[in-house]
């Protein structure tokens, strides 16, 4: 089992602890679904299929030395590229998760490695006398530093590359604006995600070997775009290498100016710093829960809250650009590895605050699911676990909403999703249907777990205004769902879930004549979720899906075809 939180490393906030602990003992008498073998580590996060990972598959490294090695390469890439060959560049975003693999491993090394891993996970200022690596301040705490608002403690120096804009004008308090900024910032993300959204305030750092001076969270002010990182939050909590502890502390650092040199103009350095701020700061609240979550989980709601915060900046679409359901939605959306699908599934959480919940309710919910900081009370469901009995709380499945999740996605029917330029997903394959091919026969496609494909129909030369289209659809038997949508001309949209005949299979008639129809789409979702959970956490072969399974489910066939009538 594992054991209860030291009195050091509380929940922050006079009475938040005890009221949490009340309510969860009340609920002690319902089932408790384990989501973790507290004897095995998540896989560490692989980045990219480089020489770092081979050394890994191969056994040259284990577990915790290729975290030492991936985490120096946040901040000292030519050095590791020198020892291991081909070692890509970590994306700007993921230092928090290769931090964490590090700090849950520590007590695996040994020797100078294990002494290389504390000085990575260091906290900036030289209060041990051995400069951290990488993120490491060179010069003394500004005299006036930090600076505290009600939760938050905001740290800097005064000189150096990592010194913020001095420039002490609004307000003229004897401290730089930047600094100032930089605590409402984090005060009012605080306010928005713990007191107005109900999410668990992060953990008590006291216990920590530099806890900053008192229990606050503690945020660093860093050059840390000159190692091409918008920011991370990671643990010196000294639990963190305790298996059978899964809620820890965090300290957070961002960057000291988000100068437009390191990170472009898309954004000003104060929008930078609020969605940093936001996605930092939600990872804070994460690790009170379960810092070892799923990635998807983990990055994916992330993601969402600088949406939930800051809709208006919208620089996690860039996400969506890249790897997510809007831009591979043949990809599982509990995928996880190389490739950062785990940021683009943040669509899927969004879809749930807007379309099923209607608030941002639903995502603190699955995270009270997945919490795991009350051994033997806590729910502690693994990512997809939770989703499943969330929805089953509100008289919802996984497949119905997967597949409304699939079609939203292809008609993009979400709040801002024309202003912010999200993409449309793309199609599988076109099918052309007239005269001179009235059928297409039965097609085959396989489909993978929490994936969708698209198909549109569109009428031939000389199809008459009257023609209908009847479409044919045979599904395999867990998850799977088909939706029709058709697109007429005036510019209005209708859809219809195909529903089972007598004899298993679906079929659907649409108007499909070109004066009133420009085109007839059909969705085709795999919404299972099935994993035996005798495989969770024993599967260690990339891509990771949930609480690292092998799913049921993938590689099933749909069948569809479309005829002329």
């Amino acid at each position: 089992m594992r054991q209860m939180r030291q009195a050091g490393s509380a929940v922050k906030g006079t009475g938040l602890a005890a009221c949490l602990l009340a309510t969860l003992l009340a609920t002690a008498g319902t089932a408790v679904a384990q989501d973790a073998d507290p004897t095995k580590l998540p896989a560490p996060v692989l980045v990219a299929d480089d020489d770092l990972s081979a050394a890994l598959e191969t056994g040259e490294l284990s577990e915790a030395e290729y975290a030492l090695e991936r985490a120096r390469s946040i901040f000292r890439l030519a050095r590791v590229r020198a020892e291991f060959g081909d070692v890509a560049a970590p994306a700007p975003h993921e230092a928090t998760l290769i931090l964490r693999d590090l700090a849950a491993r520590v007590q695996e090394l040994s020797g100078g490695e294990r002494k290389a891993a504390k000085r990575l996970l260091a906290r900036p200022p030289m209060n041990s006398g051995d400069v951290p690596i990488g993120n490491g301040w060179t010069v003394s705490e500004a005299s006036n530093s930090p600076l505290c608002g009600a939760n938050v403690c905001i740290h800097w120096v005064a000189t150096s590359a990592d010194a913020p804009p001095l420039t002490d004008v609004n307000p003229a308090n004897g401290i730089p604006d930047w600094v100032d900024l930089a605590l409402s910032t984090w005060e009012f993300v605080w306010f928005q995600e713990i007191d107005l959204l109900g999410y668990r305030a992060p953990l008590s750092d006291l216990s920590s070997p530099d806890s900053g001076g008192d229990a606050a969270l503690d945020i660093y002010l860093d050059d840390v775009g000159s190692s091409r990182v918008f920011g991370y939050c990671t643990s010196d909590d000294p639990n963190a290498t305790d298996p059978n502890i899964f809620a820890v502390s965090a300290y957070c650092v961002v960057d000291n100016d988000y100068a437009a040199i390191q990170y472009g103009t898309e954004h000003s350095p104060q929008e930078f710093l609020e969605v940093t701020s936001a996605h930092e700061f939600h990872h804070a609240s994460q690790f009170a829960y379960d810092w070892l979550e799923d990635y998807w989980l983990l990055e994916g709601t992330a993601s969402n809250m600088e949406e939930t915060i800051y809709p208006l900046v919208d620089d996690n679409v860039n996400f969506l650009r890249f790897w997510s359901p809007l831009t591979r939605p043949s990809s599982p959306l509990d995928r996880g590895g190389t490739g950062n699908s785990e940021y683009g599934s943040w669509i899927f959480w969004r879809f749930l605050e807007e379309k099923v919940a209607g608030d941002p309710s639903i995502v603190r919910e699955i995270w009270q699911r997945a919490d795991a900081a009350f051994p033997g009370v806590s729910a502690d469901d693994y990512s997809l676990q939770a989703v499943r009995n969330e929805l089953a709380s509100r008289g919802l499945t996984l497949p119905e909403v997967f597949a409304d999740f699939g079609v939203a996605n292809r008609l993009r029917d979400y709040i801002d999703a024309g202003t912010a330029g999200y993409p449309i997903p793309p199609r599988t394959r076109t099918y052309t249907v007239g005269l001179q091919q009235r059928d297409t026969g039965w097609r085959s496609w396989r489909i993978n777990h929490l994936a969708t494909r698209y198909f549109a129909f569109r009428a031939g030369r000389a199809v008459g205004g009257a023609a209908r289209l009847r479409v044919a659809v045979k599904l395999p038997q867990y998850g799977a769902r088909a939706t029709l949508i058709v697109f007429r001309s005036d510019g209005s949209v209708s859809k219809r879930r195909l529903r089972r005949n007598a004899a298993g299979n679906l079929r659907s008639i649409a108007l499909f004549g070109p004066g009133d129809v420009k085109r007839v789409e059909l969705v085709l979702s795999n919404g299972s979720g099935r994993i035996p959970l005798s495989s969770c956490w024993n599967d260690r072969v990339e891509p990771f899906f949930s609480c690292f399974g092998r799913p049921l489910d993938d590689r099933r066939v749909f069948q569809l075809r479309a005829t002329l009538r």
